[in-house]
């Protein structure tokens, strides 16, 4: 029978008797992860004080424009030979989740945010829609992918997210297309999947001050 990894960790440690061994242990062991899929909690991360709800803004759900790609996933971590750590979100809906996050940036911003069932895209559907909001929101989410790596002790992640916002303004009649993507990467010695829904929350943050700095 082949010795388990804490076995031979047990082993060296008894033989050299140095202290740096057991904790490399530990860091590898912490970095130790079993297929299967992983589920991640993302929300809006910012404290920012809420401001005074002063005007109305339509929002509809969000469009998963994704091709071939599961409604709740959002990614994988690569381990050893074939297997892999899938991420996907609570609920199993992207759509879903990116409205819930996107309404709460409006609210924080200052808005009171009001459902909306889809609506045209255009120019003259933006005109159709009631003069009381100040604005409509609506959004497609066309890629939206994190892509992790195990190599040794570290994890490499790749993250992309490419959405393209539709901003209407009902009195005038005007629609504003707003596509904003973005790339991250980042190191991380121990995984965890509190420290990969830190990275996906930070990402979602920085893509709707891009895509709405003046809000």
């Amino acid at each position: 029978m082949r010795p388990s990894f804490i076995q031979l960790c047990a082993a060296i440690l008894s033989f050299t008797g140095s202290l740096f061994f057991p904790a490399f242990c530990l860091v590898f062991l912490s970095g130790c992860a079993a297929p299967g899929p992983k589920y991640l909690n993302l929300s809006y991360p910012a404290a920012h004080p809420v401001k005074d709800k002063h005007q109305s803004v339509g929002l509809s759900r969000f469009n998963d424009k994704r091709p071939d790609s599961a409604k709740g996933r959002v990614g994988y971590r690569q381990l050893w030979g074939d297997k892999q750590e899938i991420f996907a979100v609570t609920g199993q809906d992207l759509s879903a989740v990116m409205t819930r996050v996107f309404r709460t940036f409006l609210e924080q911003s200052g808005f009171s945010v009001v459902l909306l069932p889809p609506w045209p895209a255009t120019a003259e559907g933006v005109s159709r829609m009631p003069q009381e909001f100040t604005h409509v929101f609506a959004a497609d989410i066309n890629r939206f992918a994190c892509r992790a790596v195990k190599t040794g002790v570290t994890t490499e992640m790749t993250l992309i997210i490419d959405v393209t916002f539709h901003q209407g303004t009902p009195d005038k009649g005007r629609l504003s297309i707003i596509p904003v993507v973005l790339t991250l990467e980042r190191t991380e010695l121990v995984f965890s999947r509190k420290k990969l829904e830190t990275f996906i929350n930070d990402a979602i943050e920085e893509i709707f001050v891009k895509a709405f700095p003046s809000l």
